[in-house]
């Protein structure tokens, strides 16, 4: 083995592997990286301990030091779970999170998404509509693939929509202080954190990418506007948000990512999880549109609307 700890147990979760080694817990993430990129994550992990997080994963080197090893047959970047966090205020803890991570003075390369989002949108809508014409040219069809057929019309249309708003909020608005780059996550939810802060799933990326995903997620959840309200107006008594930052989290959460993951990961598996999450975003459609409706609702800024919705 690669590494120096001994292994008592190791269980697959999701992806990863969660590794007990008396009484430290390890998580071992598969990655396609490479060692530069691991490092990167190892030095953002280094500087949000050193400005108080002990909640962040530290990374364990191989016993050559490398930041990449093997394990299991799978090469993998491997965290030590440091501590899990004291407090269930997410939201407290998120907008002290972008603030700290608002500070780190180095260069960002691969794992940067801070201004592309409408060029990586606009690439993702490409692909899948791509895909789209084939399934609609092909003779035999299931019933997903109909339903696919059926609904990507609807979810091309808000993707543009989307794009669009992007492009109207970088023209128009003057970004502040707070509109700065910062450490993020890929995808955030309720779960991120359930095992410590763990880098692998980090990005350097606008705030508001975090706050629009958790919310996506409650939508998606069909929880009340209650509970979102409390968590922007926990989050805001730490940082304000701008007018910019509303208008990036309106923009996110009018782009369906879910929509497009959820068949992207159908069709590249064919799960039955992957079918039951994909009828579950089918028969939701018209909760997502009004919950978009009424966004404008609980912020704090007025931000424009789209006519049609």
């Amino acid at each position: 083995m690669d590494y120096y700890f001994r292994v008592d147990q190791i269980k697959p979760v999701d992806e990863r592997f969660m590794i007990h080694s008396g009484n430290d817990i390890y998580v071992a993430v598969p990655t396609n990286e490479k060692e530069n990129d691991i490092q990167q994550l190892y030095y953002m992990a280094m500087y949000m301990r050193a400005q108080g997080d002990e909640t962040v994963a530290t990374l364990l080197p191989t016993k050559t030091g490398q930041f990449v090893g093997t394990l299991q047959g799978k090469r993998v970047s491997v965290w030590k779970i440091e501590g899990r966090m004291k407090t269930e205020d997410v939201a407290q803890q998120l907008a002290l999170f972008h603030q700290r991570g608002r500070t780190y003075p180095y260069a960002v390369s691969s794992r940067s998404r801070f201004g592309q989002w409408g060029e990586l949108w606009g690439q993702r809508v490409d692909q899948l509509e791509q895909f789209w014409e084939l399934q609609v040219k092909s003779s035999e069809k299931s019933e997903v693939d109909k339903k696919f057929i059926e609904t990507f019309p609807y979810y091309l249309g808000l993707a543009e929509n989307a794009i669009q708003y992007i492009v109207d909020t970088q023209l128009d608005e003057v970004p502040m202080r707070s509109d700065m780059p910062t450490i993020c996550h890929e995808q955030f939810s309720l779960q991120t954190w359930k095992d410590g802060k763990v880098p692998t799933d980090w990005v350097f990326d606008h705030a508001s990418r975090d706050l629009s995903e958790w919310i996506r997620t409650q939508w998606l959840l069909k929880k009340e506007d209650k509970e979102v309200v409390h968590f922007l107006q926990t989050y805001e008594h730490i940082q304000s948000l701008s007018r910019f930052s509303w208008r990036m989290i309106y923009a996110r959460l009018l782009m369906p990512i879910h929509y497009f993951q959820a068949i992207e990961n159908y069709y590249g598996s064919q799960h039955g999880r992957d079918e039951q999450l994909l009828q579950q975003i089918f028969e939701g459609v018209d909760i997502y549109e009004q919950k978009l409706r009424h966004f404008h609702d609980i912020t704090t800024i007025t931000i424009p609307r789209l006519d049609w919705l």
